[in-house]
Protein backbone atom coordinates (compact mmCIF):
# COMPACT_ATOMS: atom_id res chain seq x y z
CA UNK A 1 0.00 0.00 0.00
CA UNK A 2 1.46 3.32 -1.04
CA UNK A 3 1.59 6.30 1.22
CA UNK A 4 1.34 9.99 0.40
CA UNK A 5 4.87 10.97 -0.73
CA UNK A 6 6.93 13.55 1.09
CA UNK A 7 6.31 17.07 -0.14
CA UNK A 8 2.70 16.27 -1.04
CA UNK A 9 1.22 17.16 2.33
CA UNK A 10 -2.33 18.43 2.39
CA UNK A 11 -2.52 22.23 2.55
CA UNK A 12 -5.86 23.59 3.66
CA UNK A 13 -7.51 26.28 5.71
CA UNK A 14 -10.74 24.29 5.75
CA UNK A 15 -11.37 21.18 7.87
CA UNK A 16 -10.48 17.92 6.15
CA UNK A 17 -11.45 14.44 7.27
CA UNK A 18 -9.87 12.48 4.47
CA UNK A 19 -11.50 9.09 5.07
CA UNK A 20 -14.96 10.56 5.64
CA UNK A 21 -14.63 12.81 2.60
CA UNK A 22 -13.54 9.90 0.42
CA UNK A 23 -16.53 7.85 1.55
CA UNK A 24 -18.80 10.79 0.82
CA UNK A 25 -17.39 11.20 -2.69
CA UNK A 26 -17.72 7.45 -3.27
CA UNK A 27 -21.38 7.56 -2.20
CA UNK A 28 -22.02 10.53 -4.48
CA UNK A 29 -20.31 8.67 -7.32
CA UNK A 30 -22.53 5.60 -6.89
CA UNK A 31 -25.64 7.80 -6.86
CA UNK A 32 -24.59 9.59 -10.04
CA UNK A 33 -23.72 6.31 -11.76
CA UNK A 34 -27.08 4.78 -10.75
CA UNK A 35 -28.95 7.80 -12.12
CA UNK A 36 -26.99 7.67 -15.37
CA UNK A 37 -27.39 3.95 -15.94
CA UNK A 38 -31.05 3.99 -14.92
CA UNK A 39 -31.85 6.82 -17.30
CA UNK A 40 -30.41 5.06 -20.33
CA UNK A 41 -31.69 1.53 -19.74
CA UNK A 42 -34.80 1.87 -21.89
CA UNK A 43 -33.42 4.32 -24.44
CA UNK A 44 -29.94 2.87 -24.95
CA UNK A 45 -29.04 -0.44 -23.32
CA UNK A 46 -32.26 -2.35 -24.03
CA UNK A 47 -32.43 -1.28 -27.70
CA UNK A 48 -28.77 -2.25 -28.13
CA UNK A 49 -29.44 -5.67 -26.59
CA UNK A 50 -32.36 -6.14 -28.97
CA UNK A 51 -30.37 -4.93 -31.96
CA UNK A 52 -32.85 -2.08 -32.45
CA UNK A 53 -30.76 0.94 -31.49
CA UNK A 54 -30.09 3.46 -34.25
CA UNK A 55 -27.39 5.97 -33.36
CA UNK A 56 -28.01 9.57 -34.39
CA UNK A 57 -24.44 9.69 -35.70
CA UNK A 58 -21.14 7.82 -35.48
CA UNK A 59 -20.11 9.71 -32.34
CA UNK A 60 -22.95 8.40 -30.20
CA UNK A 61 -21.34 5.13 -29.06
CA UNK A 62 -17.86 6.61 -28.40
CA UNK A 63 -19.48 9.36 -26.34
CA UNK A 64 -21.43 6.82 -24.30
CA UNK A 65 -18.29 4.71 -23.79
CA UNK A 66 -16.09 7.51 -22.46
CA UNK A 67 -18.93 8.93 -20.35
CA UNK A 68 -19.69 5.67 -18.57
CA UNK A 69 -15.98 4.93 -18.14
CA UNK A 70 -15.52 8.35 -16.54
CA UNK A 71 -18.38 7.63 -14.11
CA UNK A 72 -16.86 4.27 -13.17
CA UNK A 73 -13.35 5.62 -12.58
CA UNK A 74 -14.76 8.51 -10.57
CA UNK A 75 -15.97 5.90 -8.07
CA UNK A 76 -12.60 4.15 -8.11
CA UNK A 77 -10.69 7.29 -7.09
CA UNK A 78 -12.05 7.65 -3.52
CA UNK A 79 -11.55 3.90 -3.04
CA UNK A 80 -7.85 4.37 -3.90
CA UNK A 81 -7.69 7.29 -1.45
CA UNK A 82 -9.12 5.12 1.32
CA UNK A 83 -6.35 2.61 0.59
CA UNK A 84 -3.82 5.48 0.46
CA UNK A 85 -2.65 4.27 -2.93
CA UNK A 86 -1.58 7.67 -4.20
CA UNK A 87 0.51 6.41 -7.10
CA UNK A 88 -2.38 4.51 -8.71
CA UNK A 89 -4.70 7.39 -7.83
CA UNK A 90 -2.55 9.75 -9.91
CA UNK A 91 -2.35 7.31 -12.81
CA UNK A 92 -6.10 6.79 -12.82
CA UNK A 93 -6.47 10.57 -12.67
CA UNK A 94 -4.53 10.91 -15.92
CA UNK A 95 -6.84 8.37 -17.57
CA UNK A 96 -9.85 10.25 -16.23
CA UNK A 97 -8.43 13.42 -17.76
CA UNK A 98 -8.29 11.75 -21.17
CA UNK A 99 -11.86 10.53 -20.70
CA UNK A 100 -13.04 14.04 -19.87
CA UNK A 101 -11.35 15.33 -23.02
CA UNK A 102 -12.98 12.54 -25.00
CA UNK A 103 -16.39 13.25 -23.44
CA UNK A 104 -16.17 16.94 -24.33
CA UNK A 105 -14.99 16.38 -27.91
CA UNK A 106 -17.46 13.56 -28.61
CA UNK A 107 -20.26 15.46 -26.85
CA UNK A 108 -19.79 18.44 -29.16
CA UNK A 109 -19.53 16.10 -32.17
CA UNK A 110 -22.74 14.26 -31.20
CA UNK A 111 -24.63 17.52 -30.93
CA UNK A 112 -23.31 19.02 -34.16
CA UNK A 113 -24.06 15.72 -35.87
CA UNK A 114 -27.74 16.10 -34.96
CA UNK A 115 -27.95 19.38 -36.87
CA UNK A 116 -29.09 21.07 -39.03
CA UNK A 117 -32.56 21.32 -37.57
CA UNK A 118 -35.50 23.68 -38.11
CA UNK A 119 -36.56 26.77 -36.13
CA UNK A 120 -39.63 24.98 -34.74
CA UNK A 121 -37.51 22.15 -33.29
CA UNK A 122 -37.03 23.79 -29.88
CA UNK A 123 -36.85 20.37 -28.21
CA UNK A 124 -33.53 19.94 -30.02
CA UNK A 125 -32.12 23.45 -30.13
CA UNK A 126 -32.74 24.67 -26.56
CA UNK A 127 -31.52 21.57 -24.67
CA UNK A 128 -28.50 21.56 -27.01
CA UNK A 129 -27.67 25.09 -25.87
CA UNK A 130 -27.57 23.88 -22.26
CA UNK A 131 -25.33 20.97 -23.20
CA UNK A 132 -22.94 23.19 -25.14
CA UNK A 133 -22.90 26.25 -22.87
CA UNK A 134 -23.55 24.79 -19.42
CA UNK A 135 -22.88 21.04 -19.21
CA UNK A 136 -19.64 20.77 -21.19
CA UNK A 137 -18.07 23.99 -19.83
CA UNK A 138 -18.89 22.91 -16.27
CA UNK A 139 -17.34 19.49 -16.83
CA UNK A 140 -14.23 20.99 -18.41
CA UNK A 141 -13.60 23.97 -16.16
CA UNK A 142 -14.28 22.25 -12.85
CA UNK A 143 -12.17 19.24 -13.80
CA UNK A 144 -9.28 21.53 -14.77
CA UNK A 145 -9.80 23.44 -11.52
CA UNK A 146 -9.73 20.20 -9.57
CA UNK A 147 -6.43 19.23 -11.19
CA UNK A 148 -4.89 22.64 -10.51
CA UNK A 149 -6.05 22.45 -6.87
CA UNK A 150 -4.91 18.87 -6.31
CA UNK A 151 -2.61 19.95 -3.46
CA UNK A 152 -5.63 21.38 -1.64
CA UNK A 153 -7.70 18.34 -0.71
CA UNK A 154 -10.71 20.36 0.40
CA UNK A 155 -10.89 22.13 -2.99
CA UNK A 156 -9.81 19.17 -5.11
CA UNK A 157 -12.57 16.70 -4.36
CA UNK A 158 -15.37 19.28 -4.34
CA UNK A 159 -14.39 20.63 -7.75
CA UNK A 160 -14.19 17.08 -9.07
CA UNK A 161 -17.66 16.32 -7.71
CA UNK A 162 -19.09 19.33 -9.55
CA UNK A 163 -17.35 18.17 -12.73
CA UNK A 164 -18.83 14.69 -12.33
CA UNK A 165 -22.26 16.13 -11.58
CA UNK A 166 -22.40 18.21 -14.77
CA UNK A 167 -23.22 15.33 -17.21
CA UNK A 168 -26.04 14.11 -14.95
CA UNK A 169 -28.28 16.74 -16.54
CA UNK A 170 -28.50 14.60 -19.68
CA UNK A 171 -29.52 11.60 -17.61
CA UNK A 172 -32.10 13.45 -15.55
CA UNK A 173 -33.56 14.85 -18.78
CA UNK A 174 -34.43 11.28 -19.75
CA UNK A 175 -36.44 10.86 -16.56
CA UNK A 176 -38.11 14.25 -16.99
CA UNK A 177 -39.31 13.26 -20.46
CA UNK A 178 -41.21 10.40 -18.82
CA UNK A 179 -43.44 12.89 -16.99
CA UNK A 180 -46.77 13.07 -18.84
CA UNK A 181 -47.90 16.61 -19.64
CA UNK A 182 -45.54 18.67 -17.43
CA UNK A 183 -47.41 21.52 -15.70
CA UNK A 184 -45.45 24.16 -17.64
CA UNK A 185 -45.86 22.38 -20.95
CA UNK A 186 -42.06 22.29 -21.11
CA UNK A 187 -39.71 19.96 -19.25
CA UNK A 188 -36.90 22.53 -19.24
CA UNK A 189 -37.84 24.33 -16.00
CA UNK A 190 -38.41 21.01 -14.22
CA UNK A 191 -34.99 19.77 -15.30
CA UNK A 192 -33.28 22.98 -14.19
CA UNK A 193 -34.98 22.77 -10.79
CA UNK A 194 -33.97 19.13 -10.30
CA UNK A 195 -30.36 19.90 -11.19
CA UNK A 196 -30.37 22.86 -8.82
CA UNK A 197 -31.62 20.61 -6.02
CA UNK A 198 -28.60 18.36 -6.50
CA UNK A 199 -26.19 21.26 -6.21
CA UNK A 200 -28.02 22.60 -3.16
CA UNK A 201 -27.63 19.14 -1.62
CA UNK A 202 -23.84 19.45 -2.03
CA UNK A 203 -23.95 22.88 -0.39
CA UNK A 204 -26.08 21.51 2.46
CA UNK A 205 -23.70 18.58 2.95
CA UNK A 206 -20.93 21.01 3.87
CA UNK A 207 -23.19 22.76 6.33
CA UNK A 208 -24.23 19.51 7.96
CA UNK A 209 -20.81 17.86 8.01
CA UNK A 210 -18.56 20.84 8.72
CA UNK A 211 -20.79 23.65 9.93
CA UNK A 212 -19.95 25.96 7.03
CA UNK A 213 -20.08 25.84 3.26
CA UNK A 214 -16.83 25.52 1.36
CA UNK A 215 -16.11 28.23 -1.29
CA UNK A 216 -15.86 25.54 -4.00
CA UNK A 217 -19.51 24.64 -3.48
CA UNK A 218 -20.55 28.29 -3.54
CA UNK A 219 -18.66 28.65 -6.82
CA UNK A 220 -20.38 25.56 -8.20
CA UNK A 221 -23.78 26.93 -7.26
CA UNK A 222 -23.02 30.38 -8.67
CA UNK A 223 -21.70 28.92 -11.93
CA UNK A 224 -24.84 26.83 -12.38
CA UNK A 225 -27.17 29.74 -11.65
CA UNK A 226 -25.25 32.00 -14.04
CA UNK A 227 -25.16 29.54 -16.94
CA UNK A 228 -28.92 28.96 -16.97
CA UNK A 229 -29.82 32.45 -18.28
CA UNK A 230 -26.61 32.51 -20.32
CA UNK A 231 -27.61 29.31 -22.14
CA UNK A 232 -31.13 30.60 -22.72
CA UNK A 233 -29.77 33.88 -24.07
CA UNK A 234 -27.29 32.20 -26.41
CA UNK A 235 -29.98 29.83 -27.68
CA UNK A 236 -31.84 32.85 -29.02
CA UNK A 237 -28.93 34.59 -30.76
CA UNK A 238 -28.61 34.85 -34.51
CA UNK A 239 -25.23 33.12 -34.32
CA UNK A 240 -26.63 30.08 -32.55
CA UNK A 241 -29.68 29.95 -34.79
CA UNK A 242 -27.45 29.95 -37.84
CA UNK A 243 -25.29 27.21 -36.33
CA UNK A 244 -28.20 24.95 -35.45
CA UNK A 245 -29.93 25.52 -38.80
CA UNK A 246 -26.73 24.77 -40.71
CA UNK A 247 -26.82 28.17 -42.34
CA UNK A 248 -23.63 29.67 -40.88
CA UNK A 249 -23.91 32.93 -39.01
CA UNK A 250 -27.31 34.41 -39.55
CA UNK A 251 -27.43 38.00 -40.57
Amino acid sequence: MATRPAGAAVRTDYPVRQADDARFVRAVGWILLAITLGAFVQSYFVPIARGEFEAANVWMHPHALVSFAFAALFIAQPWLILRENWQIHRRVGRVVGLLVLGAVVSGIAVQLGMWPTVPEDTANRIPAAFRLFQLLPTLSLFFIGGVLMRARTDWHWRLMVHAAYAPVGTAIARFVRMIPDPPTGDAGPILSLLLLCGILALVASDRVRYGRVHPANWIGLAFYVATVPLSLYLSGTAWYEGLSLGAGVAG
